[in-house]
């Protein structure tokens, strides 16, 4: 059997979706082409092989990991279902055994970050699916995804705005892991394409361009090129999606086999006004992303007449394998999975706490010198590893809708220093606007706020994490620890300039 490598499954609630899978051909034992198969098992020496054998070797024991973004929350032309699509299909592919990172309503910054981090992970071998909801479009041959606050004033301005879906397809490549999937259900009729004004060949043209794959690459779109998609309106999925969901868990189905069932499905039920297509082949064999266990019965064997019974001995069952974590910081070692749980379940205070002691654990492996305290120094700010603290912000910021993390503090930062003289001045202007400062009646004015000031219940934009630099004791003043949180701003701020 051939390891697949999908390169693209993009599910967007109103559009094209995409799904490409590249085959790179590997060393496989006979085992492996056998358990990928359903049939044709009637040779008993077949039969003895595969006794015993768990077909989830093939796909469940290696690493598994899936990047699922969901768009939705346009200025213009806001969409119904790309969230509850990625949402769903993060679900489903939790339940298949994927590591999965959601985010919702991102912007251009974003989900650069959140693809380069996902590259990273995809190099260090396993199962990859990127998924993708919400607008799309092509431009000059070459297809965007659109992030949210884009300003598409004319076509060449997607370059510059959006992502380019090519982006993501040479990453997965690149990679060359056994299999890596893409999806992209992008919305086809969307208000951009109305303003645009140009006599360029292929303006104005709806829709996702077709892509023409090397070989042991497939590509499967949502809906034929030029044509649009359902949005969904009513439903809680897009057609394709929503098909997709229904076919993507049955088990010991081939993937080309899934899609086609998919497409059955999506033309069913929008009367044949939608009509998935693919493009491209796969070199090899069948791949399953839902590989079960095969009960197969052998005869049984001949034994002469017994003389001492031997005792049968039970196999002990193997305990399933847990998904690897893909949070752990490759250049600390830091493991940031433990925030992640607690941002899920909004447990904002305990997430603080523990995003303060993470980030002292990062400073403490890269300083060599480091002597047993409880808060950052110039010197840790200066040098703390890029990868973790775009590891903070993207957990921050995912699971608060972009209104809490290091990026939103930093736009209140940036406005602040502008508008003042001094750093002291801009601290202040900084903690107004994140409600770190308690209002007061008397002429002194006011007050920075204390550990039990933190509005941990119904958190303003930009007030979380608050202990990023020192811990709240009994208060903060003008300088000290506010210092240093100027410079890990600038940190931060250094760290996204340069793309690290």
């Amino acid at each position: 059997m051939l390891p697949l490598k999908p390169i693209a499954l993009i599910s967007v609630a109103t559009g094209l979706a995409v799904m490409a899978f590249a085959g790179f051909a590997t060393n496989t034992t006979p085992k492996t082409v056998i358990l990928a198969k359903d049939g044709g098992l009637s040779s008993p020496s077949l039969q003895g092989q595969l006794k015993g054998i768990d077909p989830q070797l093939v796909a469940q024991k290696q690493p598994k990991v899936a990047l699922v973004i969901g768009n939705a929350n346009y200025e213009e032309g806001a969409l119904s279902n790309p969230v509850n699509d990625a949402t769903d299909m993060a679900k489903a592919l939790r339940e298949l055994g994927f590591e999965v990172t959601l985010w919702q309503n991102q912007d251009l910054r974003s989900m650069e970050n959140e693809i380069a981090v996902f590259s990273q992970q995809l190099r260090k071998g396993g199962v990859g699916v990127f998924y993708y909801a919400g607008h799309g479009v092509q431009v000059e041959g070459e297809n965007y995804l659109i992030p949210l606050k884009a300003q598409l004033l004319n076509e060449k301005d997607a370059r510059y705005e959006a992502v380019a879906l090519g982006k993501v397809l040479n990453a997965m490549e690149e990679a060359r892991n056994q299999v890596n999937i893409i999806i992209i259900d992008a919305c086809r009729d969307n208000p951009f394409y109305r303003r645009w004004r140009s006599s360029r060949r292929g303006s104005n043209v709806r829709g996702l361009t077709a892509v023409s794959p090397p070989s042991g690459i497939i590509i499967a779109y949502a809906t034929r090129e030029g044509n649009t998609a359902a949005d969904g309106v009513g439903q809680r999925n897009s057609p394709f999606t929503s098909a997709l969901l229904e076919n993507i868990k049955k088990p010991n189905i081939d993937v080309q086999l899934m899609f086609r069932r998919v497409s059955t499905s999506v033309k069913e039920k929008t009367n044949a006004v939608q009509q998935p297509w693919t493009e491209g082949n796969l070199e090899g064999d069948e791949f399953y992303l839902n590989p079960q266990q095969t009960v197969v019965v052998s005869p049984p064997p001949f034994s002469p007449p017994p003389v001492t019974p031997s005792p049968v001995v039970t196999p002990q069952p193997t305990p399933p394998t847990q998904p690897r974590s893909t949070l752990i910081s490759s250049t600390t070692g830091v493991d940031y999975t433990p925030l992640r749980e607690l941002l899920q379940q909004k447990k904002w205070k305990e997430a603080d706490d523990i995003t303060f002691k993470l980030m002292l654990a990062s400073a403490k492996y890269q300083n060599p010198d480091w002597k047993n305290r409880d808060w950052l120094d110039e010197k840790d700010i200066n040098s703390f590893a890029c990868e973790d603290l775009k590891f903070i912000d993207r957990l921050w910021s995912g699971y608060s809708n972009n209104q809490l993390g290091l990026s939103a503090q930093l736009e209140f930062w940036n406005d602040a220093k502008n508008n003042s003289t001094t750093i002291i001045e801009a601290y202040r202007q900084l903690a107004e606007s994140v409600k770190w400062i308690l209002p007061s009646s008397t002429s002194s004015g006011s007050s920075y706020i204390s550990s039990d000031d933190i509005k941990y219940a119904n958190p303003p934009q930009g007030h979380l994490p608050v202990q990023i630099t020192y811990p709240l004791g009994e208060g903060w003043s003008d300088g000290g620890s506010n210092t240093n949180r100027h410079l890990l701003y600038s940190r931060f701020a250094d760290c996204r300039k340069k793309g690290n």
